[in-house]
């Protein structure tokens, strides 16, 4: 019983944080203690209810985040600053020969500093996102047509502008073709 106790008393304390934090707050909350001691809350009142002062949550917005994103002009205005990525894709180096008969391929890509808030980064092969990249490591990619391709990656913001592109790497995929 002390088990049940405990899970109602901390039900109705998630329901009045949820209630205390909500967009849509009430103006009042009653509450209610039926005949077996189990109270009941409500944004209504019913008979026998009494109603209860909740506080309104407090808000704490971090600005200092945002601010460091900022850069200060001359007039003391703030506009975005702008973020120098190094892209590349460091293995295969450019203009190298990959002989894989199933088209497999391995990229090594280095994105340096860190992919920041707001931004994403993209891997291209001949100028068409072929997948979400998160961070420096390995890709591997399978089945690539034969051929040459340039690769590279590209950081991209919320609304899908370019913010840069990273400089191409040309490889060519040689694979085993049998006339049909």
């Amino acid at each position: 019983m002390k088990i049940f106790t405990a899970l109602l008393v901390a039900l109705l304390v998630a329901l009045l944080v949820a209630l205390a934090s909500s967009s849509a707050w009430a103006e009042e909350v009653y509450r209610e203690v039926n005949d077996k001691g189990v109270p009941t809350f409500s944004d209504q009142a019913m008979p026998g209810a009494e109603p209860i002062t909740l506080r309104k949550p407090s808000i704490f917005t971090d600005t200092t985040y945002q601010q460091s994103q900022l850069k200060r002009r001359s007039d003391d205005s703030l506009t975005p600053m702008k973020i120098d990525y190094n892209l590349l894709v460091t293995n295969p180096l450019d203009d190298s020969v990959v002989r894989d008969n199933a088209g497999n391929l391995n990229l090594t890509i280095s994105i340096s500093p860190s992919v920041q808030s707001g931004h994403s980064a993209e891997l291209l092969m001949d100028g068409t996102k072929i997948r979400d990249v998160h961070g420096n490591g390995i890709i591997a990619l399978t089945n690539v047509d034969r051929g040459t391709h340039a690769f590279n990656i590209r950081i991209i913001d919320k609304q899908g502008n370019v913010v840069t592109d990273g400089p191409s790497n040309k490889i060519s995929i040689l694979r085993y073709h049998s006339a049909p």
